[in-house]
């Protein structure tokens, strides 16, 4: 590693996010962080970077497990490929960011997928140093970096944790390169007992700790986490200011439904349920999704049920896919960011949980009393239907609530998040960074 970066090098802040994704979600979330990092360090230039780098690949979340010392064997690793670094040099100065860009085009399934996991073939390309090159060049620029931000969005989750090791992985690169680090506006729902030992070690030394929720903060606890540097603030989507689309389509309702939960859980079929009932109480259902290509295979199934059935907002930056949101009665969702955009527009929204409590988690915070209702409980698919009939009853007060909930909402995260982003920059500034 060369030399120390400059004054001038230091005015250059990372974000760690999606840059290229199939949802319209983690579009608006990325958006969302890259707004507020360049609102709170107006003269800096922000520069952009993939989530869960290839190089790492490489190494997996069973080998650490497997080590005597998981904990012990994840430092080291971290420690190695900090190694790596080549100096803030290499990278060059950020560029101005480019467009965060929503590419919806549905993938076949890869042949043969549980032997390509196992045999990890593009791990092993890793290991012969196929994505070294690109590599050092983010090593370069977090050495470059007054701060660096990590927005994982919702890769805490029980289903597939080894997204959340190579974001943790990641994050404590950095901190070995001297680098302020944040890990932000995420919920902690772990449930595998390697990980739940690294996470306390990792963001005990980082700079800031941002959860959407007070559950996280809950299961951070419950793991022995430390909440010296915790900050809750709700997800940073909600700051999406929408364009006012001037009137609703009565009696018309959005459906978006997270199929790989439900499919995980076994309660697709379920949805039929929500379909029928909602049609039988004189409403129209159109599909809509925020990550279209992970669920279309069962919204066909749906549309083959019911026909007359149609999706919308294919192809949709995050954007306008929060107007269309704006034109429906009511939006039923147990996709959380369906509910965040579809709220931006001022919608009400009937919250249907995930597999997680990041749907709670968020309603709680945004105040609301109603309970968001939970699949495969007692009725739960009509509950459904009666709290759609219930909602578009008194739509007006129910739209005129969420305004007020998201107006309160958003000057609390901007009030919490830039003073304290600021404050750890300008440590960063005033310190001399390790070789």
């Amino acid at each position: 590693m060369t030399g120390h970066p400059s004054r001038r090098e230091q005015d250059e802040v990372v974000l760690v996010t999606r840059i290229k994704t199939v949802n319209k979600g983690n579009q608006a979330l990325s958006a969302a962080w890259l707004a507020m990092l360049e609102r709170s360090f107006p003269d800096a230039r922000v520069r952009l970077l993939e989530r869960r780098p290839r190089h790492l690949i490489q190494h997996t979340l069973r080998e650490v497990a497997a080590h005597p010392d998981p904990v012990a064997h994840f430092d080291a690793i971290a420690r190695a490929l900090a190694a790596l670094a080549p100096g803030p040099g290499l990278v060059g100065p950020a560029q101005a960011p480019g467009p965060i860009l929503l590419d919806e085009a549905v993938t076949p399934p890869a042949r043969f997928l549980e032997l390509r996991q196992r045999l990890n073939l593009r791990g092993q390309l890793a290991r012969f140093g196929r994505y070294a090159a690109d590599y050092r060049r983010r090593l370069s620029a977090f050495q470059r970096a007054r701060l660096v931000v990590i927005n994982p969005a919702g890769e805490f989750f029980p289903r597939e944790p080894q997204a959340a090791f190579y974001h943790l992985l990641d994050a404590h690169v950095a901190q070995k390169l001297g680098c302020p680090t944040a890990i932000v506006n995420h919920t902690m729902d772990i449930t595998d007992p390697t990980l739940r030992r690294i996470i306390p070690m990792v963001y005990r030394t980082l700079a800031l700790v941002g959860f959407r929720d007070e559950k996280s903060v809950g299961a951070f606890t419950a793991m022995g986490g430390d909440l010296a540097n915790v900050l809750v603030t709700p997800d940073l989507a909600l700051t999406e200011h929408v364009r006012p689309t001037g009137s609703h389509r009565d009696r018309t309702v959005a459906l978006a439904i997270n199929v790989p939960e439900a499919a995980a859980h076994r309660y697709l079929d379920a949805w039929f349920e929500v379909i029928t009932g909602l049609r039988a109480a004189g409403l129209e259902v159109v599909l809509v999704s925020n990550e279209l290509p992970v669920d279309l295979y069962f919204y066909e199934r749906v549309m083959a049920r019911f026909p007359g059935l149609r999706i919308e907002g294919a192809r949709l930056d995050h954007d306008k896919y929060a107007e269309l949101l704006g034109t429906f009665d009511v939006v039923v969702t147990s996709r959380m960011h369906t509910g965040i955009l579809a709220m931006a527009a001022g919608t009400p929204v009937v919250p249907v949980e995930g597999s997680s409590f990041k749907i709670t988690g968020l309603f709680q915070e945004l105040g609301f009393s109603a309970p968001v209702i939970r699949p495969l409980t007692d009725r739960w698919t009509a509950q459904v239907v009666e709290r759609v009939v219930s909602v578009r009853a008194s739509r007006a007060a129910a739209s005129h609530e969420v305004n007020a909930k998201l107006g309160a909402v958003r000057e609390r995260i901007i009030a919490q998040l830039v003073p304290a982003l600021r404050q750890l920059a300008d440590a960063s500034a005033r310190q001399a960074r390790p070789a």
